[in-house]
């Protein structure tokens, strides 16, 4: 009788001692959710003045301002502006996770939140290194190819071009083409260019004010 007492009292503690032990994790769970909910809150106050449906076409929306591409990458479909508060809360907790507070950096500097990102990766299965046999190679024979020939650049226009005289000094918008056509130069710009061998290398490049000779 005194044994089964003593058993019926041990029971009866260790179960009032689990209800105990349950409650403290109720309780710090809840105080952790109201804790979260607060944080998100003033985010939200500092983000977007806490207007959880704000829409201003800066890129960004909802309380927490969303990127598009981050509200869909992080589960959340259609607009952030659209969805409740927790909905975009529950998004932001898996941004957070992945990305830490530096996701908002200004307001979360703001606001004392620091901490990086707290989802931990899968751990892959060590890789198993495989030996690798050593199989010799055999150089082929290199052939050398004959040198190819040397061409001798010949310039296209280095004929000599006998001078009028007369010079024509190129104005505002002036092209060896333009400046032929209007001085009526038999052989067009190429008889112009060869004319003035000495001051034009390339005649692609003259300017307004250049003196040209003119040819005969």
């Amino acid at each position: 009788m005194k044994n089964t007492t003593i058993r019926t009292a041990a029971r009866r503690g260790v179960t009032l001692a689990a209800v105990s032990m349950a409650g403290l994790a109720l309780s710090a769970t809840a105080a952790n959710a109201a804790t979260s909910t607060s944080t998100w809150d003033a985010l939200a106050q500092c983000e977007s003045g806490g207007n959880w449906a704000t829409n201003t076409g800066n890129g960004y929306t909802g309380g927490l301002q969303f990127s598009a591409s981050t509200w869909a990458a992080y589960g959340g479909t259609g607009s952030a502006a659209d969805a409740s508060r927790e909905q975009q809360i529950a998004v932001a907790e898996q941004v957070q996770a992945a990305q830490g507070w530096g996701a908002w950096p200004s307001c979360a500097s703001k606001l004392g939140l620091s901490g990086g990102a707290t989802a931990v990766a899968p751990q892959s299965a060590p890789v198993q290194s495989v030996p690798v046999q050593s199989v010799p190679v055999t150089q082929a024979p290199v052939t050398q190819l004959p040198a190819a020939p040397v061409v001798e650049s010949v310039p296209q226009h280095a004929a000599p071009v006998a001078l009028s005289g007369d010079t024509y000094t190129l104005e505002p918008g002036d092209t060896l083409i333009t400046a032929a056509d209007k001085l009526g130069i038999e052989g067009g710009w190429q008889s112009l260019a060869d004319a003035n061998l000495d001051t034009i290398a390339n005649p692609d490049m003259v300017f307004a004010g250049q003196v040209l000779q003119l040819p005969a």
